[in-house]
């Protein structure tokens, strides 16, 4: 189940990596986009195919563009009310506080986190099936805290890899926050909360917190996401 759909997620994430090395080799926002036609026509391939597991894969992609829908204000509110995070390339429209490239990109990476959690469900429901002992919340927990690691980790290759030239983080220069690799630590912990909700975001079947659909689920990730940054940054500054 799911090994093709596999393929295209590693494929995927693979040159996500690579766009964003050499962004940061060569200092131009339009290098983001081909990333994001790859993903797209890749994704498109995969849910065309007729597999069942590509629902797994349409899921992720739905609940990662309502996520960044709800949390592009709020990125737009850190950083021009906050100064959280100063954008150093703008693309299309000079005038918009986050580039359209780096949005996108942002969908093609909570697609990325979704699929793998998702994915990781199936696999532990699968492993546990015969031990009716095991909680039904038991793989959903175990699935979040991998992505959620997986998502604190990605963060901080990310974001370290566009600081040089695509962003500057802490524009306040507060010199009380943490950094790791160049990125202050409450970028990752934001990311490490939120994802590891991700059994209440998605729900769980069979138990109390009740499955949602992919958009609903991209919501309250969404606003959570920005909650989790702003709370996690004033841990540091207050």
């Amino acid at each position: 189940m799911g090994i093709k759909t596999d393929k295209v997620v590693f494929a995927v994430t693979g040159t996500t990596l690579l766009t964003f090395l050499i962004a940061s080799r060569i200092g131009t926002i339009w290098i983001l986009y081909p990333n994001v036609l790859i993903a797209i026509f890749l994704f498109f391939y995969c849910i065309r195919q007729v597999d069942a597991d590509t629902t797994l894969l349409s899921n992720s992609a739905i609940f990662g563009s309502v996520t960044v829908l709800i949390y592009a204000p709020m990125d737009r509110l850190f950083s021009w009310k906050a100064h959280l995070i100063f954008y150093l390339r703008p693309d299309f429209l000079a005038n918009v506080t986050t580039p359209i490239a780096i949005i996108l990109n942002w969908v093609v990476f909570v697609t990325l986190a979704a699929y793998c959690y998702q994915r990781l469900v199936a696999i532990f429901r699968a492993r546990f099936a015969t031990e009716s002992d095991t909680p039904k919340i038991g793989p959903a927990m175990l699935a979040a805290v991998i992505t959620g690691i997986g998502a604190t980790v990605g963060s901080i290759v990310i974001y370290a890899l566009g600081a040089a030239h695509l962003w500057q983080w802490n524009a306040m220069q507060v010199d009380r926050i943490p950094q790791i690799a160049s990125v202050p630590i409450f970028v990752p912990l934001a990311f490490l909360f939120t994802f590891l909700l991700c059994p209440y975001f998605f729900g769980v079947a069979g138990s109390f917190l009740r499955e949602q659909h992919a958009g609903v689920a991209g919501i309250r990730c969404g606003i959570f996401m920005g909650a989790f940054q702003f709370l996690c940054f004033l841990l540091f500054y207050v």
